[in-house]
């Protein structure tokens, strides 16, 4: 507490602070955004276009420090969804 300020004369400030915080509660909990919904693998309805038309761009990897980590801890990692990957091998 500040010197010569009572808890009165915060109770104003800490009223405030309880209701932004309560308001923000409230909107984080409704639902403000229609779920995301994917009718097929080939649905990009959920992307807008100007997201869609851009082009890759790679990152740059570090030979030498890929090499120099241990690969083991990578055994199995897939960069495909399992699903996706049986759709694949039918």
């Amino acid at each position: 507490r500040e010197q010569g300020r009572e808890l009165k004369d915060w109770l104003p400030n800490l009223l405030y602070i309880s209701n932004l915080c309560n308001f923000f509660q409230n909107k984080l909990s409704q639902n403000c955004l229609p779920p995301l919904t994917q009718k097929s693998a080939s649905d990009y309805n959920n992307f807008d276009r100007e997201f869609l038309s851009e082009k890759p761009k790679l990152s740059y990897s570090d030979k030498t420090l890929i090499e120099s980590m241990d690969q083991s801890a990578f055994d199995g990692f897939s960069f495909i969804n399992p699903k996706f990957e049986q759709i694949l091998n039918k």
